[in-house]
């Protein structure tokens, strides 16, 4: 009776979910339910993750970009997962992809396909169908780059470009402590064109002795651009230029251009540009440092500007550093982070930078317009026309819990429209093209004092206009 009785209650749970699928149209119907509407907007748990410490460096990350063909977002973790989700929260398909993190994302110019880079032994690069999830083609990037797990030596596609052709440009490193405690560095970009094929990789025959952490594509001149970000600066290195700019259509180097550094600093380090604008004309920069730069298409100096200038205050040198540029019709952007301490970034800092967490915008002639400073670090900024969203995460010198969430400025004003509250902070986001939806990946934190405060969460949330 007892066998009987379980034999009944799987027949019925089959039966309910083909229900299911035939009511919702959904290959996990389940997820239908998922999607919370909120205050607001609608949140979506997108599983358990392990909690990081509030002031952890290397924080949880979360990928999320708008795919116009499907007017949905798809949304990879840090378990390696995959989504795609509509506007109204709900799970149109999931793929599992491989062991790793997922750490980047770029859309095909149509959106009918995803490009995604993971952290994991393969460091794979993955193209996927939006509208089914399936995996057109892959490659590993430890082929190129080689892995190293005994000594937790991950390779990882850390960003990705398309062309007008949807050629991608993906930029792969990994990095491992030699015996002598320095850090070193292989790296190597790959082009790979939509349907699979491996157009080049640069270097050609070696791999890069420095760590390559954003690229771009100009169309104007056909040139792709590298730029480095070795923190660890041996005079031995071969690859010591700050730019690499490489035909897109060849791989073959065309020239590059060193940026000095600035004391306190031994070399200039790029982490979230330089991006060139929609024109081609100009490239935007800015550095570690604390510096924004506008380079002309070859990687000229143009002028350059202090954002947050490192300061010394009673003998240890504080800066707040700048990450993100970009060359908008509204002015060229740069952004700035928390402020930290030179000698030790886990140390805490006796104030706070003047310029930390901040947005600048200038003209293109370099004259300064506006600083628009929000209240925690602007972890990813994304544009559509006038307005620009940013997440807005972690603040570790205050611990204003209620900074975290999605912001949205103006540009042409330097106006705040709209600011969406995430209880953890904010650590991805994205922007529909007509700027009318914004999507944000929220993340989980302990604070100093053992409270667990957010949770690993989508939210899509609607502008309210410009009140």
């Amino acid at each position: 009776m007892n066998k009987l009785k379980g034999y009944l209650a799987l027949v019925i749970l089959i039966l309910s979910w083909f229900a299911l699928y035939w009511l919702t149209s959904s290959r996990t119907p389940w997820q239908h339910f998922a999607a919370v509407n909120k205050e607001h907007g609608i949140s979506v748990h997108l599983g358990d993750i392990p909690t990081q410490n509030y002031d952890r460096m290397g924080f949880t990350k979360a990928v999320v970009r708008y795919a116009k063909a499907e007017q949905g977002w798809v949304v990879g973790t840090e378990r390696g997962e995959l989504f795609l989700f509509d506007g109204t929260g709900r799970q149109l398909w999931k793929r599992t992809l491989g062991i790793g993190k997922l750490v980047s994302l770029c859309m095909s110019n149509a959106g009918d396909v995803a490009f995604v880079g993971e952290q994991s032994p393969e460091g794979k690069l993955y193209a996927i169908n939006t509208h089914t999830g399936d995996v057109i083609w892959s490659y590993k990037s430890s082929a190129y780059i080689g892995s190293d797990p005994s000594q937790r030596s991950y390779p990882s596609v850390v960003h990705i470009v398309v062309d007008a052709n949807d050629n991608v440009f993906a930029n792969t490193y990994r990095f491992l402590m030699r015996k002598d405690g320095v850090r070193a560095y292989n790296a190597r970009m790959l082009a790979i064109d939509k349907q699979g094929q491996l157009l080049w990789q640069f270097p050609k025959n070696e791999a890069m002795d420095s760590w390559i952490n954003w690229c771009d594509v100009n169309e104007g001149n056909g040139r792709v651009v590298i730029s480095t970000s070795a923190y660890d600066f041996r005079s031995d290195m071969t690859y010591k230029d700050t730019l690499y700019f490489i035909d897109k259509k060849t791989g073959a180097a065309l020239n590059s251009t060193f940026v000095p550094p600035v004391p306190p600093f031994d070399n200039t380090v790029m982490r979230g540009s330089p991006n060139f604008s929609s024109d081609g004309q100009y490239l935007a920069a800015a550095c570690s440092d604390g510096r924004g730069l506008l380079f002309d298409a070859e990687g000229k100096i143009l002028w350059e500007r202090f954002v947050s200038k490192p300061t010394q205050v009673d003998g240890a040198w504080i800066n707040a550093s700048g990450r993100d540029g970009f060359v908008t019709n509204y002015g060229v952007v740069f952004s700035t982070i928390n402020t930290y301490n030179r000698e030790n970034w886990q140390l805490p800092t006796p104030v706070e930078h003047p310029s930390c967490n901040s947005l600048f915008v200038f003209t293109p002639e370099g004259k300064y317009r506006y600083q628009f400073r929000a209240a925690g670090t602007m972890e990813e900024l994304a544009f559509a026309d006038k307005y620009v969203a940013c997440a807005v995460g972690r603040n570790v010198r205050t611990h204003n819990y209620k900074a975290h969430g999605g912001l949205v400025l103006d540009l042409s004003t330097g106006q705040q429209t709209d600011f969406f509250p995430t209880e953890g902070p904010c650590q991805a986001i994205a922007i529909s093209e007509d700027g009318k939806h914004v999507a944000g990946i929220e993340a989980p934190a302990v604070t100093p004092k053992g409270q667990i405060i957010g949770a690993y969460r989508l939210h899509i949330w609607q502008r309210r206009g410009d009140a």
